[in-house]
Formats: structure tokens, sequence, C-alpha cells
């Protein structure tokens, strides 16, 4: 039980080290997240339209 309470003591001890980033900073990299992902969604979805109608092009001739 020693070694668990031990373990805990030393696990505060090193989140007082951490630095944590500002609210600024993660609102920030989180809009930035938002955003890469809506463009690589608006992407890979035109992508799947353009392919989608070549496949049917294929296919019906």
């Amino acid at each position: 039980m020693v070694k668990y309470i031990n373990f805990l003591k030393e696990v505060y001890e090193e989140l007082k080290k951490v630095v944590w980033p500002s609210k600024e900073l993660v609102r920030t990299a989180t809009i930035a997240v938002v955003v890469f992902t809506l463009l690589v969604a608006v992407y890979l979805w035109g992508l799947d339209i353009i392919f989608s109608k070549l496949i049917t092009l294929i296919i019906e001739r």
C-alpha cells in the first residue's frame, strides 16, 4: 500500500511541474483543428462525388 501512496505523491509532484497551455492557446488550437477537419471533410466529399460520377459513367458505357 505504501508503494501506491508514494506513486501518487510522485505523480502529484510531477503535475506541479507541468506548464499548462493558456485558455487562448487552447481556444486557438481548437478552432484550427475544427477548421482543418471541416476543410478535409469537404475535400473528401468532393472527391467522393467526382469518383462516383466517373464510375457511373464507366459502368453505363
